[in-house]
């Protein structure tokens, strides 16, 4: 997945949960968070809506393209079924079906195809290739890592926070220093242990001995 697409992927999580909130307890605050969710997610999508409205022949009708944009992303997320497909190939149909419409709306007959959606795609068997048979298992491959990622920050932060009680030097300047360099190297070295001993000298191999013998002392107690 592209980095854009992970944020489309975000966005649209965040404006369902919120039109879900708004629809469990109405209010001018409810529905403020959900058009600032809306306006993020369409923007995030716009540059799909216009390169998409250029392929079918509406590059003179952007600001009616980007609209049918919107309305696409609208009924993806009222019709979206994260167990069928992402989110962005959910609402590429979506949009691929509202611009197609437009084109017949503007041009009469010359759209050589009919408009498209997820469910009549569905319906002639493309399930096999819109759904992502990887999905799950690189969804949890990516939380498992981030909670590893949040763990390590949280143990080197406490490691770093004791550690500076123990360094006595008059100078404050000079101890910090010294904290923010120890930190950089376990943070740099703590998931590659076994390959230290090659690559370091021996203070730095000192300082990581001593901070990650600290943490899993502390980490047993919690």
């Amino acid at each position: 997945m592209s980095a854009q697409s992970d944020a489309i992927e975000r966005a649209a999580g965040e404006y369902i949960q919120a039109r879900t909130a708004l629809e469990a307890a109405p209010g001018a605050r409810a529905r403020l968070h959900v058009d600032r969710c809306f306006a993020r997610l369409a923007r995030l999508a716009a540059p799909q809506i216009r390169w998409l409205a250029r392929r079918h022949g509406l590059a003179g009708h952007l600001d009616d393209a980007e609209q049918a944009g919107a309305i696409a992303l609208h009924r993806a997320a009222e019709r979206y079924d994260p167990d069928r497909a992402r989110f962005v190939t959910f609402a590429h149909w979506q949009i691929r079906a509202e611009l197609q419409a437009l084109r017949q709306k503007l041009y009469g007959g010359t759209v050589a195809r009919a408009p498209l959606s997820l469910d009549a795609l569905c319906d002639a068997g493309a399930n096999d290739w819109l759904a992502d048979p990887e999905a799950l298992s690189a969804t949890e491959g990516g939380a498992s890592d981030r909670l590893a990622d949040l763990c390590l920050q949280r143990l080197v932060a406490d490691w770093r926070a004791r550690r500076g009680t123990a360094i006595r030097d008059p100078e404050t300047a000079r101890r910090d220093r010294k904290l923010e360099a120890d930190r950089a190297l376990l943070q740099r070295h703590f998931l590659d242990v076994d390959s230290i001993p090659a690559r370091l000298c021996e203070a730095d191999r000192h300082v990581l001995r001593r901070a990650i013998a600290d943490m899993a002392r502390h980490a047993r107690r919690l």
